[in-house]
């Protein structure tokens, strides 16, 4: 419920998701369980003892990211840390026992930090990971010793392990209700009618090699600078700007990391911050393209104010992959797929991001539907490009809609002429779209205009059996 907006402690409030062919109940607060509704109850039996209920939708990536914010929090108690979601963090505190005097002090250290979170924690110290979660799952308490830990890890009742509702069940219809029966059923009978995994959980909560993933928290590189007086001037900013950019290079190189793109932002005295979002046709760590990039767009950005600092913020980065050099020969130029990024990139800082894009073909015989808008400019594509050969031609250059052309009397199409177009090739009929409602029936000409220019046309066979044209080739 934390991880939701926050509600009066007052209103009655619960949590649902649809599960088992039903909305029903993940949470409740006091005030709703004072009122009988529990977890697991059906939404429609919830709002019978209360007409004045306040429903929250279940969000899990806001679990997520609520979890990943305290693991976050708690890397300091720990130099490993594990996420169990949706709700639990384990912690590898054996190295931080005697930097903090225990496990008493780490665990009022974290009750610190959770409440500042608002956050409604318990905790648990075990030999192995899977115990702790499963004691504190249960309510139990701390066990520090392996002697000690399947006495204590016996009284669990099996909701702790959250094994599925089936397995469960099946296990209790055979009069096993805590993890100790468990244990003391036959390995290989065990094994046989519930579960090797669930047997190998049984061998890793006491003692058995548990590997988990660690939580690494997503990288976050910045620099910062602050004027001595307000400015306005863009050389002076473009100046900082290079030397924050040589700084966050030098980092990543040492870190042999390289960013796909950078925010710039322009603080400014009791004013919103002036964010520009900069973006790289493929990651580098390269101090000129980046210098370039800058450089660029801060022509084309309009500040609201006067700026008093500025910083650079790369969110995201990846190991860095460098191609392999020449040893004798002096190359002055550069690569194609280089010059190529640093053309587009140059593109986009002029005029806009949203104003450049490349084509992929999308499988339609319709030709206005027949590609599509995509930003990976540089990605190698398995599908041929649009220009083609073969038995029919088509042009890179389609016209937005096609266009109505006048004719002779003879119904021949004419373009910025009186006189008809010469047919070059043709006709490619092309009869699609019935089922969609955008139905056509096309025959296509390549043909020539009296200015020798080349052109595709077609002869509508729907509507009015006009000509249009509809693109131009190169």
């Amino acid at each position: 419920m934390e991880s939701l907006p926050a509600t009066s402690s007052d209103e009655v409030t619960v949590i649902t998701e649809f599960r088992d062919g039903a909305t029903r109940i993940v949470s409740a607060n006091e005030a709703a369980a004072s009122l009988g509704i529990r977890p697991n109850l059906k939404l429609s039996a919830a709002f019978a003892l209360s007409e004045s209920l306040n429903t929250l939708t279940r969000r899990a990536e806001f679990e997520q990211a609520k979890l990943e914010a305290l693991a976050r929090l708690t890397i300091r108690f720990s130099s490993v840390v594990s996420l169990e979601p949706p709700d639990a963090l384990l912690l590898e505190i054996g190295g931080s026992l005697k930097l903090f005097g225990g496990t008493e002090p780490i665990k009022e250290a974290l009750a610190a930090v959770f409440q500042q979170q608002q956050i409604t924690a318990h905790f648990c110290a075990a030999p192995t990971a899977l115990a702790a979660l499963w004691l504190v799952r249960s309510g139990g308490g701390d066990v520090l010793s392996h002697e000690k830990l399947a006495g204590s890890l016996g009284c669990a009742p099996l909701e702790a392990t959250r094994w599925p509702d089936k397995t469960r069940a099946l296990l209790k219809n055979m009069g096993i209700r805590t993890l100790g029966d468990c244990m003391r059923l036959p390995r290989d009978g065990f094994a046989r009618r519930v579960g090797r995994q669930y047997l190998n959980e049984l061998d890793k909560s006491r003692g058995s090699h548990d590997l988990r993933h660690e939580f690494e928290p997503a990288l976050e590189l910045s620099v910062h600078c602050e004027f001595i007086h307000e400015t306005t001037s863009m050389t002076l900013l473009a100046d900082q700007g290079k030397q924050l950019i040589a700084r966050l290079v030098e980092d990543l190189r040492k870190r042999q990391i390289q960013i796909p793109g950078f925010e710039c932002v322009f603080h400014h005295l009791d004013r919103a911050l002036t964010i520009e979002r900069m973006s790289l046709a493929q990651p580098a760590s390269d101090q000129e393209r980046l210098v370039r990039l800058f450089t660029d767009r801060l022509e084309q950005i309009d500040l609201s104010a006067p700026v008093v600092a500025l910083s650079l913020k790369a969110g995201s980065a990846e190991p860095a992959v460098t191609s392999s050099g020449v040893l004798f020969e002096d190359l002055d130029g550069v690569g194609p797929e280089f010059a190529k990024s640093s053309l587009i990139e140059r593109l986009q800082a002029r005029f806009g991001m949203e104003s450049l894009y490349s084509m992929d073909l999308v499988d339609e015989h319709r030709p206005e539907a027949a590609w599509s808008k995509s930003r990976q400019f540089l990605q190698r594509k398995r599908r041929p490009p649009l220009a083609v050969g073969g038995a029919f031609q088509r042009p890179l250059w389609l016209l937005p809609a096609p266009q109505r052309l006048p004719c002779t009397a003879d119904n021949l199409p004419c373009y910025e002429s009186r006189k008809p177009l010469r047919i070059k090739h043709g006709p490619e009929r092309i009869e699609s779209g019935w089922w969609d409602g955008g139905e056509i029936s096309r025959d296509y000409y390549v043909a020539c205009s009296a200015h020798g220019e080349k052109l595709w046309v077609f002869k509508d066979h729907c509507s009015n059996r006009g000509w249009y044209l509809h693109g131009f080739f190169a």
